[in-house]
């Protein structure tokens, strides 16, 4: 099945409702999708910003498990 290639915004908005529906971290404030130029199957990253009330650590390993979990369907748009 092809990805779907997605703007920057709706990007961020679709992995920061998928952090927050993880455990521990329904109140992770703001999360950065980062572009990736050097690696062949995926052309983005995602990191924590700010993890509000919610541990840091935990809110780092829910971003590498959306990161992970997004990335099988979903591209950015190239500009």
């Amino acid at each position: 099945m092809p990805k779907v290639r997605v703007s920057m915004p709706e990007l961020q908005r679709r992995a920061l409702l998928e952090v927050r529906k993880q455990p521990g971290c329904h109140n992770v404030q703001e999360i950065a999708i980062n572009r990736v130029a050097k690696h062949p199957e995926n052309n983005w990253s995602l990191c924590v910003l700010a993890a509000g009330a919610a541990d840091a650590n935990t809110a780092a390993r829910a971003a590498v498990h959306v990161q992970t979990v997004l990335r099988r369907n979903y591209d950015l748009l190239t500009d």
